[in-house]
Formats: structure tokens, C-alpha cells, sequence
């Protein structure tokens, strides 16, 4: 099966489409549409103020929920994100991504220094001077990745 591609330029479009027209829907026919509507998985849209920008995940230190948005903070700045933590957490590598309460991840890769604080509860400092702590219901679950030797998993 031949491939032509084509471009129409199109000044009332307010989206792109793509159009694949073929006999039938065959084997071929799908692997194009797999590849062509395969995500970027290393990345997340992320914005600063109200412009778009794309993160890459291997770069995000720590993730926080700040209200109705997730705070994402990078080794390059931070972003806001409008996107639930369940949803974000389901693209993170949990070798190097760890939950430490109902409202924060880390990545295991920019924590620089933990110290257990009364009560159970886990400082964690990261790159970037940046300084959380885990909740209770999380240390113990801490502990244990630690005694695995952290993102080695």
C-alpha cells in the first residue's frame, strides 16, 4: 500500500484534522492511527501565568495539590497544572516518584537529605532548597522504600 501525504491549508480551521483515507481499515491503516495518536508520555503541559508550556517529568522535583491546581516544581521553575494528582501520578515512574501524603509526590532523584521529626513524620529536603514532609499514613511506606535503597526498585 502506497502512502501520499498531503497538506491543505485551511484559514477557518480552529483545530488540526487528519484524514486517513483507505480501502479498508486494515493492519496498516492501524498502526498509522496508533502512531499518530500516541502520546508523549516524558512530558505534562504544564502552564506559567497564562501561557503553555510543556514540562519534562524527569525534570519535576516535587508535584503538590494547591487548591483546585497541582503546583509542579522543577529543576527549571515552577508550574501550575490543572490536572488531578491521581492523574499525573499514573504517568510518573514509581521507581523515582513516591507519594509522601494525599497531596504530594517527590522525586526520589532530587531529595537530598531525610530526617525523621517527632510524631513519626519524615523532612524531606530537595534540590532547590525546597523542604516537605511526610504524613504519617505515608512515613511507614518511606521507610521501606528507603530500606530498599530509595529508587533503586
Amino acid at each position: 500500500m502506497g502512502i501520499k501525504l498531503k497538506f491543505v491549508q485551511d484559514d477557518t480551521a480552529n483545530d488540526v484534522e487528519i484524514i486517513i483515507r483507505a480501502k479498508e481499515q486494515n493492519e496498516e491503516v492501524e498502526k498509522i492511527l496508533k502512531l499518530l495518536g500516541k502520546r508523549n508520555d516524558n512530558n505534562i503541559i504544564c502552564n506559567v501565568l497564562s501561557n503553555e508550556q510543556l514540562v519534562d517529568i524527569k525534570d519535576i522535583i516535587i508535584i503538590s495539590k494547591d487548591g483546585r491546581y497541582l503546583s509542579v516544581k522543577t529543576i527549571n521553575g515552577q508550574y501550575i497544572l490543572n490536572e488531578p494528582l491521581y492523574k499525573i501520578e499514573e504517568k510518573l515512574d514509581k521507581s523515582w516518584f513516591v507519594k509522601i501524603s494525599q497531596s504530594e509526590i517527590v522525586n526520589l532523584k532530587y531529595v537530598k537529605k531525610w530526617s525523621l521529626c517527632t510524631g513519626g513524620i519524615i523532612k524531606i529536603e530537595l534540590q532547590n532548597d525546597i523542604q516537605s514532609y511526610t504524613s504519617r499514613r505515608y512515613a511507614t511506606l518511606i521507610k521501606e522504600i528507603l530500606r530498599k535503597g530509595g529508587g533503586k526498585r
